[in-house]
């Protein structure tokens, strides 16, 4: 029961750190395809380099790097088109 509840404890702080990501990177790239491109390029590098997956392969970290930013990039793109944004 407890690693279901760290695994849907992970996947919210991920969500949440995706999004922060890639609206902190997209204030200097205007496009949302490269904020969400280089976001997710840099949360996986930094949870490979932490070596917090160790010995479970690369599949964890692409699962988690993968899933919380197409979340966060389809509540961006909601927020968008809601608000008339471009």
């Amino acid at each position: 029961m407890a690693p279901a509840f760290a695994w849907i404890g992970g996947m919210i702080v991920a969500v949440l750190a995706a999004i922060v990501m890639t609206i902190a990177i997209r204030r200097v790239l205007p496009m949302l395809e490269a904020a969400l491109g280089l976001s997710m390029f840099a949360m996986g590098f930094a949870l490979h380099a932490s070596g917090f997956f160790a010995g479970q392969g690369p599949w964890p970290v692409f699962f988690i790097v993968a899933v919380s930013h197409t979340i966060a990039g389809w509540a961006i793109w909601q927020r968008q088109r809601r608000l008339g944004q471009p």
